[in-house]
């Protein structure tokens, strides 16, 4: 069968059922300094350790590229982790510098261009054979084909023609897929398909976004504008890895104008742009440039930019679209708005699908009102043309103009591009409200979509929408005199830029006044919280969910999975969230509540108000303090908005009628009053307040872990009265329903560190052949994380892998006092040397008679599954026991839960259960078995010492089925 589909064939095509899987090392510093890879060198790798790895078809090795080809996306990863390269320095050499006459002033202008977030992953396909190559890629990938087709010619040195591009309808994910990760992705699959000669699927890996820097260089050596990086999208990883030698740019920014120079010092680090956004990056950079020295020559900002474009085409356009806004003004207002209009143009050489090439121009005046106290930026008007020519020689007369005014989608476009960053509690998966057009100045903008700025365009017309950002930033400064040069644009830099220009006086008394107001409005709530006895809020008819938009619900949906409700309050066999589910605590059993909307035995009628206060405060409607078993702790961290769309979800699931058993713990911990006083030591009810100084990213991983995940409820320790510790000890490992929870707050340290790509794959599948599989009550912990999108597991790995924990090295033990060894040695005096070499003797056998039995037991129970490279993979993913963090722990109470009571529900139904030995293994052998485990597998730790009774508490600890 060939691997290449007829020339004709460009409708959506299923890629063969048969689909093998493939994964590439990525370097740990990769670089291109434009026309070479500057990045780090693999030295060498574990080729047969990887073949040897079971589900393996192949692993490749050309060049800096290695790579593996296994049946199933787990077994690929597996086998890339038994790789184990050692990749030597990058090598850089020191760049000489850019010509003389392209230094940037002292005084130089930068420009900032930051997408939104990163794109989704999306999984791609490809068969080579006999010389020629058929890739399947999204559907929604149709933009990139010619450029895909020309990387991957560039890839094996063929013509063009060899490569066959086509749809995967299949192949479609949530969102769209960076250009740059479907750009790698399709190399590596094409290069080890090409070593296997059968279809090889690959998933996308989505890259960081890529904040792109301009800068102004000096106007009298040529380009405006200098770039610290290579100013073009990059090659491949593959190509760059795979070639040795000049490894040209697989695009180039398609703007037409001066290529931004090289700056004095660049960089080499690889650039994560496409060709879009570098297009939008330097449109936005050169327009406001544009303006600003227009001001600095003391001229009319529009008349400078018209009287500078050189296109003919272009001229005309601008001036036309000037004019008709010109003629569509209005009086402004007098409603104390700062307003302001601005103009910006582009010129783009575009290639459409077929090939044929396009000139397109596009020229935009925008207006904007800006509320001087809050730096709040409404686009209130758009004038908007383009216009475009067919290149072809037989089609050069063509042309299409148009200037439309006011029109919803153009106004829609401007106002993304002021949503400023995504907020700590933006849940990006919820569906979106179609946005709304209006044009009132004050009025609510528009909610933001999940892709505000999507590769580097506005939306699906390109082109036509690149001059907003700059039209919009030269309106703002027209207004206000202050200068935005970073895009998407923060209304709070611009509240603080007008703060400063403010002179806002406040008189002594009235500072006076507020400190007292403020200290009596602290000394009521702290009253409110020390007194014991609460109110019962009055119960109600219940919400009607109608009243709750679908988005609001899928929002909430979200945060019931990120906060996994369902895990404790359903219990074994019950319906879900219904309740009923015993938690062992130092204190007592006590019993999870029945959250569903029924009316008498759950939540059905309670107000928002009374829902709100047992979440942020841990009081029940009728008045009762609640547990804090109910991590209400974490809970209060909730934002309003999550609150709410909390409580729309849970009102609108069905009503279940369950009664759980009452919870009923001793003296004096029945005395639910006295947990006033324990909230008042232990607990802060205020929301989560984002930190301004860190990314937006962390402060999204910190609300995740902080509040709604509640990680250290399991991951803290808890002192005497079973309150989670802070400082260091935050995040520093604690007790869950009997398992050792691990410290979070140091993974990026230590002998056996997570990478932020290991951490991630774990919070995604469950699973890391460096580390492990998620087990115990981590696993359902896994399942409400499969409902977030990639961003916020992302967010949540950025957060932990910046936690400021400290490996302490462990305690020496102490000396010895001249007493006390005298003492010793008198003892040991007495005692016959012959009955201490009996000991030594008889201790070294029992060791040696234990470890012979566990290997027996190991060899017959457990080495079909675990023994590296026999035999085949029976229940799913086969772990490697050396790797796994379990046998490297203080504890061996993970590992004896694994092997009493196996894996019954995986965190992800393709790593397959476990079956526990509990019922055919008694305490010794369990014992002689994990100290068997513990010398083969991790010989450089310490030895457990066995302890059968331990054994038999975990044993009576039998996990919910």
């Amino acid at each position: 069968m060939s691997a290449c589909l007829p020339e004709t064939a460009t409708h959506a095509v299923e890629p063969p059922s048969e689909l093998l899987h493939g994964l590439a090392l990525r370097p740990p510093d990769a670089a291109w300094d434009g026309s070479r890879y500057r990045g780090s060198r693999l030295d060498s790798v574990r080729l047969d350790d990887a073949r040897a790895q079971a589900g393996v078809v192949a692993v490749v090795r050309r060049e800096h590229f290695a790579g593996v080809v296994a049946v199933t996306p787990l077994h690929a990863r597996q086998a890339l982790a038994s790789l184990a390269p050692a990749w030597r320095g990058a090598g850089r050499p020191a760049y000489a510098g850019p010509p003389a006459a392209v230094t940037a002033p002292v005084a130089e202008r930068e420009y900032l261009w930051q997408p939104a977030e990163a794109g989704a992953s999306a999984r791609v396909a490809a068969w080579c054979l006999d010389g020629r190559l058929t890739l399947w890629l999204p559907p929604d990938a149709s933009a990139l084909r010619a450029l895909i087709r020309r990387e991957l010619a560039a890839l094996f040195d063929w013509p063009e023609q060899a490569v066959d591009v086509v749809a995967w309808p299949s192949g479609a994910a949530a969102r769209a897929a960076h250009a740059l990760d479907l750009l790698d992705a399709a190399a590596d699959a094409a290069l080890l398909s090409e070593a296997v000669a059968r279809p090889v699927c690959v998933a996308s890996r989505v890259g960081e976004p890529a904040t792109l820097v301009l800068r102004e260089a000096d106007p009298a050596a040529g380009p405006a504008l200098c770039s610290p990086q290579p100013w073009a999208m990059r090659p491949s990883l593959a190509r760059l890895l795979a070639r040795s030698g000049p490894a040209p740019a697989s695009g180039q920014a398609t703007v037409l104008g001066e290529t931004p120079a090289p700056a004095q010092a660049p960089s080499h680090a690889l650039l994560h742009a496409s060709v879009d956004e570098l297009n939008a990056a330097q449109v936005f950079a050169g327009e406001s440039l544009w303006h600003e020295r227009a001001l600095a020559a003391g001229e009319d900002p529009v008349g400078w930019r018209l009287r500078h474009l050189d296109d003919a085409r272009g001229r005309e356009l601008a001036r036309q679209v000037v004019e008709q806004a010109a003629m569509d003004a209005s009086v402004a207002p007098r409603d104390g708005l700062l307003r302001g209009s601005g103009f910006a143009t582009a010129q783009v050489r575009c290639q459409a699908e077929d090939g044929a090439e396009h000139m397109v121009w596009s020229a935009w005046v925008a207006e904007v009102a800006i509320q001087p106290a809050t730096g709040r930026i409404e686009v209130t008007r758009v004038v908007a043309g383009h216009d475009s020519q067919d290149l072809r020689p037989a089609q050069g007369a063509s042309t299409r103009l148009a200037i439309t005014r006011q029109q919803p989608e153009r106004l829609a476009d401007a106002r993304r591009l002021i949503a400023g960053p995504a907020a700590f509690d933006d849940w990006r998966a919820a569906a979106p409200l179609a946005p709304a057009a209006t044009s009132d100045a004050l009025a609510t903008p528009a909610p933001t979509p999940p892709e505000a700025v999507r590769a580097g365009r506005l939306d699906l017309d390109g082109v036509a929408t690149l001059p907003a950002a700059a039209a919009i930033a030269n309106a703002i400064e027209d207004a206000t005199g202050v200068r935005l040069r970073q895009a998407p644009f923060d209304a709070g830099q611009l509240r603080l830029a007008l703060a400063d220009r403010r002179a806002a006086q406040r008189g002594v008394l009235r500072r006076g006044w507020g400190w007292l107001a403020a200290g009596a409005a602290g000394l009521a709530a702290l009253a409110t919280t020390m007194w014991p006895l609460k109110p019962a809020l009055p119960l109600t008819a219940g919400p009607d969910p109608t009243l709750y938009s679908a988005q609001a619900i899928e929002r909430g949906r979200l945060v019931a999975a990120a906060g996994d409700c369902v895990a404790c309050h359903t219990a074994p066999g019950g319906a879900r969230n219904a309740g009923g589910l015993a938690l062992d605590t130092p204190f007592g059993v006590i019993y999870t509540t029945n959250i569903t909307p029924d009316p008498q035995t759950g939540i059905g009628r309670w107000s928002f108000a009374a829902f709100e206060r047992a979440m942020r405060h841990g009081v029940h409607q009728d008045g009762r303090q609640l547990y804090p078993a109910f991590p209400y702790t974490a809970y209060a961290k909730l934002s309003d908005a999550d609150m709410q769309a909390l409580y729309g979800y849970l009102m609108s699931q069905p009503a279940v009628a369950a009664t759980p058993p009452l919870t009923e713990l001793g003296f004096p911990f029945n005395l639910r009053p006295l947990l006033a006083g324990w909230n008042l030591l232990f607990h802060d009810p205020k929301p989560f307040t984002p930190d301004p100084s860190r990314e937006a990213a962390w402060n999204r991983g910190a609300y995740l872990v902080e509040g709604v995940g509640h990680c250290a409820a399991c991951h803290s320790p808890r002192n005497a009265l079973g309150a989670e510790k802070g400082g260091l000890a935050y995040l520093a490992g604690g007790q869950a329903e009997g398992w050792n929870a691990p410290a979070l707050n140091r993974l990026a340290s230590g002998e056996r560190a997570w990478s932020g790509e290991e951490l991630y794959h774990y919070l995604r599948t469950g699973y890391s052949p460096r580390h492990g599989v998620a087990a115990g009550p981590m696993a359902p912990v896994i399942h409400g994380l499969a409902e977030l999108p990639d961003s916020d597991l992302r967010a949540i790995v950025t957060y932990l892998t910046a936690l400021p924990g400290q490996v302490r090295p462990a305690t020496p033990p102490a000396p010895a006092t001249g007493a006390a060894i005298a003492a010793a040695s008198s003892r040991a005096a007495a005692s016959a040397d012959a009955d201490s070499a009996s000991i030594a003797v008889d201790a070294e056998t029992t060791r040696t008679l234990r470890r012979a039995s566990g290997e027996r037991i190991y060899q017959n129970a457990c080495a079909v599954c675990h023994e590296p490279g026999s035999g085949p993979t029976l229940f799913g993913a086969k772990p490697l026991l050396a790797q796994n963090t379990n046998l490297h722990a203080a504890s061996p109470d993970n590992l004896v839960q694994v092997i009493l009571h196996g894996i019954q529900a995986p965190a992800d139904d393709a790593l397959g259960y476990m079956p526990g030995f509990g019922d055919s293994l008694d305490d010794r052998q369990i014992g002689d078995l994990i100290d068997y485990l513990r010398a083969r597998f991790a010989p450089e730790e310490k030895a457990w010492p066995v302890d059968t009774t331990t054994i038999g508490r975990l044993r009576q600890h039998a996990p919910p089925q």
